[in-house]
């Protein structure tokens, strides 16, 4: 599976429970990063399954569009005059 950000501790379960053979994944996410930032719920020898991580795969440019998503989600509801709620 290839994903933007580092999945948190739910899709990281979900990943070994699913039985998946890897993930490869661009930004890290320091505040509930479950692969590598704060837990390492995919290569945890106590699971049954456990899968390859590829870390890291083009950072910048993740973080960058994450960063540029969020921040027109943002401006939007400004200009609609809507709170969105953890954005």
């Amino acid at each position: 599976m290839y994903v933007t950000l580092e999945p948190c501790p739910m899709c990281a379960g979900a990943l070994v429970n699913a039985r998946l053979d890897c993930l490869v994944f661009g930004a890290t996410d320091p505040k509930a990063g479950s692969c590598c930032s704060l837990y390492n719920i995919p290569t945890d020898e106590r699971l049954n399954h456990r899968l390859e991580l590829v870390a890291g795969v083009r950072a910048d440019e993740a973080s960058l569009q994450l960063r540029s998503f969020f921040r027109k989600r943002r401006s939007k509801s400004r200009r609609d005059g809507r709170v969105v709620e953890g954005a």
